[in-house]
Order: structure tokens, then sequence, then C-alpha cells
């Protein structure tokens, strides 16, 4: 039975519960894990000639590693920035104003992120959270509440969950049933967490005794659960929740989240290669040949080792010599990712604060999720933006769209939240992950079964080939998941003899 206290609480209070319950209860096991924070490789005594394909988080954290471990390092990056899916915007907007277009937040329990952090000296804010009311619009029905104030549910519910909140919904039917193990990312592979891949998040919520109208409401207010007959109940369990959310505090960083690695690679200098394409990988006796398209022309790369970081759609498509093997080719073919689409709606100003609304909104509208941004100084009189943040199968299509068509398309959408945006709309940017040549899509989403079948073969190496990113992570789609993940493939080079 699910306690009292907590059928109606706030999401602060769901999150100190839960770091101090069983959040608490698993932080012993989360701090045993083989890489903690801190975790330094040992100085090498045969330094080695290592090629990291990619500059994004996976990357850098291989390449930061090698580099102080005395290794001869170089990363090839296809784009002309580093941070790959970590983006922040701000050309596109007034000075002063940015907006994420890439992973959004950081939780006290990315250990891997928090070491690079602290040691770059980058500053940290508190993730916002709405203090005005929310909209929601579900079922063509507009409510706005106010953090905290019961809301009827245009949905089929129980009695017992119509009085529930969001976050009571969230603690019954999925967090507090997890088994504690979920804690602790090496026990993936291990009863009962293995047993969870089995199952979709979908199926699990219906054995905890959801109602279809309760796990709509949470598909479309907690973005883990955007497709949740598709999504594995495995990766829910120790990212989403072992992870992220059993984290005590969430962050973003000052100025933007990526500052994290253009200061890597700052720090890392001339060793990394910007407009870089790999276009062939093969290995020759105890030698790897990389073959890059860039500004020059063609250029041929050599190294005793490749760590590869390259999103797995994109690495599906790049040939091998010797081929991959069967599971590992097709596990990069296969794996699912999550589509993305967001569209920022920039306005002359935050008009929303005037009708004292946060700007947070929450639909089942081809909008999908509101987030606000807003300038620091005279949020209200300033330019703002209304960013609708569309995951799932819509944002496929919604990707595919030419600025002028999703524009007509979303903002009328947009107005049954907020009525008088088309008079304060001044511009739009579109970020399609899917459009990207360089991702081919978001974050792997693992759908039931892919983990299982997956994941140690998108882990193992090839040769002379290591891999990283976050999809070879039990914690997929996170950025310390991509942290990690290079860590541990920095790792088991430097201790190769």
């Amino acid at each position: 039975m699910i306690p009292k206290d907590a059928r109606q609480i706030s999401r602060k209070e769901f999150l100190e519960q839960f770091s101090l319950g069983l959040g608490a209860m698993g932080a012993g096991m989360f701090f045993s894990v083989p890489l903690m924070a801190g975790t330094k490789l040992p100085a090498t005594n045969n330094p080695k000639d290592i090629l990291i394909l990619g500059a994004g988080l996976a990357g850098l954290a291989a390449a930061w590693e090698l580099d102080k471990a005395g290794h001869r390092i170089r990363v090839l990056e296809a784009r002309d920035r580093p941070g790959g899916r970590v983006s922040t915007l701000r050309e596109a907007f007034p000075k002063g104003l940015y907006a994420e277009e890439g992973a959004v937040g950081f939780s006290s329990n990315y250990t891997q992120a928090l070491k690079y952090i602290e040691e770059l000296g980058l500053e940290r804010i508190p993730f916002p959270m709405p203090e005005k009311a929310v909209v929601y619009h579900f079922n063509g029905k507009r409510l706005e509440a106010k953090p905290g104030e019961t809301v009827d549910w245009p949905y089929d519910l129980s009695e017992d969950e119509k009085n529930m909140d969001l976050m009571g919904l969230v603690f019954k039917y999925i967090m507090e049933p997890l088994p504690k193990e979920n804690k602790n990312p090496e026990a993936w592979d291990q009863p009962p967490l293995i047993n969870l891949d089995k199952i979709s998040l979908y199926d699990y919520m219906k054995r905890q005794g959801a109602s279809d109208g309760a796990i709509r409401l949470v598909q479309n207010t907690q973005w883990f659960a955007t497709e949740p007959k598709e999504t594995s109940g495995l990766s829910m369990a120790v990212s989403d929740f072992g992870l992220f959310m059993s984290g005590s505090s969430f962050f973003l960083l000052k100025g933007g989240n990526d500052k994290l690695p253009t200061a890597m690679a700052k720090q890392l200098g001339d060793k990394v290669k910007y407009n870089s394409k790999v276009t062939r990988l093969r290995e020759s006796g105890d030698t790897t040949f990389v073959e890059v398209k860039n500004n020059t022309g063609n250029t041929e790369y050599q190294a005793d080792y490749v760590i590869c970081t390259i999103p797995a759609a994109v690495l599906a498509g790049i040939p091998f010599e010797p081929a991959l093997p069967g599971l590992k080719a097709e596990a990069l073919q296969e794996l699912p990712v999550l589509e993305v689409t967001r569209s920022f709606f920039q306005t002359d100003k935050a008009f929303w604060l005037e009708k004292d609304l946060s700007g947070a909104a929450f639909t089942d509208l081809p909008v999908k999720q509101i987030t606000p941004y807003t300038m620091p100084k005279n949020p209200a009189g300033n330019p703002g933006i209304l960013e609708s943040y569309a995951m799932g199968k819509g944002a496929k299509a919604l990707g595919k769209l030419k600025k002028q068509e999703l524009e007509n398309k979303l903002l009328p959408e947009m107005k049954k939240l907020f009525p008088k945006i088309t008079e304060h709309h001044k511009d739009t940017y579109v970020k399609a992950w899917g459009e990207d040549p360089f991702a081919l899509g978001g974050p792997s989403f693992p759908a039931p079964g892919d983990v299982r079948k997956y994941l140690k073969a998108l882990q193992k190496p090839h040769g002379r080939f290591h891999f990283a990113g976050e999809y070879t992570s039990i914690l997929r789609s996170t950025m310390e998941g991509a942290l990690r993940s290079g860590v541990e493939a920095a790792k088991a080079i430097n201790e190769l003899s």
C-alpha cells in the first residue's frame, strides 16, 4: 500500500522522500561499483597511439583519462564542435537568452560527471522547478494547476488513483515496487533485474495495478514513459530510477550544459580534430586504420587501438574490415532510438508570466511537453522561449517538416495552451535529431528484450576496436552513461600489456 503522505506530494517532496528512503538504502551499493567518482587510471609504462572517434561525452572522457595516463591520443570529430548530443543554443536567440537542444539535466548521482565538473571548476545551478501554474491539455481539456494543487484529470482513473497526484502515481506504480538492486548498475544481467527486460514499462505498471488512464497520465507527463509499450522495464529501472531519479538533487551548468564538453575539449587542445567524418575502419596485423573525409580531402590515420563513440545508427553505416560479428552488426542496425524533435518558439517577451503561468505545459497534443526559457534579469519584460519537446513516433514526422510547415502545424496547438502566443511570436528554431546526419536520432531506447540480447555485444571489442557511448551502457540515454562508458573503454585499453 502506498504511504498516506505519498498520495499528495510535490515533486520536491517526492525526490526528498526517494533520496532519504529507497535512495539512501541503495547508496552503498551504488558507490561500490568499480567506476566511482574520483577514479583515475594509473600511469602507463607502455604508452600507445589511440584514436577516439567522436568528441561527445564518451569520447572526451576516454580521451581525458588516456591522455592523463600518458598515452598518445587524437580525437576525430565529424562536427565543428565538441559535445555531440550535448548542445546549447545561443546564436539563434537574443544575447543573454539560450536553450538546450540536447541533454538537459544532471543528477547528484552522476558521479563521473561531477568529477569532471569539479576538476574544471564549472558552476552548477539548481534545475528549475515550476513555481507558478503549469498548463495541462489532455483529451481536449485545458487545465491550469499550481504546484501541489489537486487536479481532476480527464482520464478514467480508479478511486484510489483520483486521490493521488502525478508523483503519487509514479511512486506507487513504478518506484515503490522496484527491486533494491536497481541502484547497482553492475547487477543488470542478474536476477531480479534481468527479468525486467522481458516486460515493457506498460506491462510493469499494469502488474502493479495501474489503470490504463493512470498509465496515459504518466506517459504524457514523464519523459521516460514516452513509449511505455516499447520501453524495456530493465532500462527504466536502472537508468531512470536507479541512477537519475534516485539523486537527491538535479542541476544544470550555468551558462549552458555544453560548458562541460567545451571545457574538456579545450584542455585537450589540438588533439581534437574537427570536421573529420569517419568513412571506413579496418585492422591489419597490429595496426588500425581510420579513413576520414575532412576539409582538405581524404586522410587515413593509423593507431594501435581505436575507441568508437559514434552513435549506433551512424556507426552502422560505416564499413569495417574485417566485418563486425553478426550480433554486434545487428545491434547497431536494430537498437531503437528515441525520436526527438525540439521546436523553440522565440517571443518578444515572456508574456505567460503576466498570466501567472510558469510556461511549463504537459499535453497529448503534437507539441507534447512545453519548456520555458527566460532571461535572468527582468524575465517578464525580455525575450523568452517556449520549447515544444516532442518525443516518440510523432517527433519523427515533425522533424521532416520544413520550418514554415512546422510553424503552421504547431502554432495553433501552442495557442490552445497559451492563447496570446501568436501576438508575441518572433521566430522559430527547430532541432530534429533524426535529421542530424551525425546522430540519426536521439538517445538509445531499448525495447523489451533488447538489453539482454544486445548490450554485451555492443560493449565487446572487435579486435583492436573498442566501443563506448550511452548505447553501450546500461545507463542508457544519460550523460553519465556516456561518460562512464568512455572511462570503461579507456580503462580496458590502459590495462593491455
